[in-house]
């Protein structure tokens, strides 16, 4: 069977390979967008708050700052009180954030690989920089809008934490931590260490994924897909359905392609996009539990549609409140700005992530 397997896979790779050399120029414009993501929004919006969060995995702050929240973690959710740091550094963190905690909580034996499965199902979220000030203000011109998608994607991310541990319960098996425990210079240089692979896994996937978007699009898989869904769900238009498929592959560029769409379904669309994260995000997450062959992602995927249609819900709700200037953005009434790619943005983002990859290989091979 496995023969059989690989029998067809090797034809498919030939013919990918031929794929990508005969679509060169859409894939190295797919790289280069992507780039400009990571210089423009992801590091800007996600690096600071890694580097917070290895501070609070690698110190006693976490536990402190789980006493902190207790009261409201346990009483007023019912969820888990060691999950409180958790819980609010992914929504102040970033997609990644939360996941990579609770990844670090496995491996620190503070938490059970079940209660891990169930606190992935809300604790993947978009940061505020990234909703507000990069989805928001930039791509929608209304930061009421960012601000008001950000409290949509709490509230159903809250709803759904309560949801998986209302009946579930687990007695993790905590142990005291002393050699994990770091003090002073080593907390800050441990952090940014651990920060810059994350980072540099985090662009990388980023890369990859804009890379494929340009792929298929160039090759026409995207506007069959597109046409497809129009012939079938003809309550939307084939723009809709391209941005729909580009924000399930990769968010940042989805949610850009949305934006653009000027239209109530296609701000819409954005609730949906920035909880279901995309796959892009599925696989980060997934990168932070390598080796971790006991944690389940079953109800991780499921929860990423029941995540992406409550925020759209809510988000639907909260724009009857918004001012009317930024409803008339929302409807074409004002056009937004195009995004420029610059030579010094390639630049900067290329130099930021070579020395985050210096900075990784130094520290490992100090280790070693």
């Amino acid at each position: 069977m496995k023969g059989k397997r690989y029998l067809f896979l090797s034809p498919l790779l030939v013919l990918l390979s031929i794929g990508l050399l005969w679509e060169t120029q859409a894939v190295s414009a797919g790289v280069r967008a992507g780039l400009v993501a990571c210089a423009n929004v992801i590091i800007p919006s996600l690096f600071p708050f890694m580097i917070l969060a290895n501070i609070i995995a690698f110190s006693r702050s976490g536990a402190y700052l789980n006493k902190s929240v207790a009261g409201f973690t346990k009483k007023i959710l019912g969820l888990p009180e060691h999950l409180g740091c958790v819980v609010l550094m992914s929504f102040i963190g970033g997609y990644p954030v939360g996941a990579r905690m609770i990844a670090s909580k496995v491996k620190n034996r503070e938490i059970s690989p079940q209660e891990a499965s169930r606190a992935l199902c809300f604790c993947v979220n978009a940061g505020p920089s990234y909703l507000i000030s990069a989805v928001g203000a930039g791509m929608l011109s209304s930061r009421s809008a960012g601000l008001s998608l950000y409290f949509s994607q709490i509230l159903s991310a809250l709803a759904i934490g309560v949801i998986v541990f209302r009946r579930k319960r687990d007695l993790c098996s905590q142990r005291q931590r002393g050699s994990d425990i770091l003090y002073g210079k080593d907390v800050f240089v441990s952090s940014v260490t651990a920060a810059s692979a994350a980072i540099l896994s985090t662009c990388a996937f980023v890369v990859a994924f804009s890379a494929i978007i340009a792929f298929l699009s160039a090759i026409g898989i995207t506007g069959l897909f597109a046409d497809i869904l129009t012939a079938i769900l003809p309550l939307q238009n084939k723009d809709f359905y391209i941005a729909a498929f580009t924000g399930i592959i990769e968010v940042t560029s989805g949610c850009a392609a949305a934006s653009g769409l000027h239209t109530q379904g296609g701000v819409l669309l954005l609730g949906f996009l920035v909880s279901f994260s995309s796959l892009s995000i599925i696989f980060q997450i997934k990168s932070a539990f390598a080796g971790l062959s006991q944690i389940n992602f079953v109800p991780f995927y499921l929860s990423r549609l029941v995540h992406g249609g409550l925020t759209c819900f809510l988000f639907g709700i909260s724009l009857r409140f918004l001012p009317p200037a930024d409803l008339m953005v929302f409807s074409g009434g004002q056009a937004l700005p195009a995004a420029q790619i610059t030579p010094q943005m390639m630049i900067s983002s290329v130099c930021l992530m070579c020395m985050c990859s210096i900075l990784v290989f130094t520290a490992a091979r100090k280790n070693c």
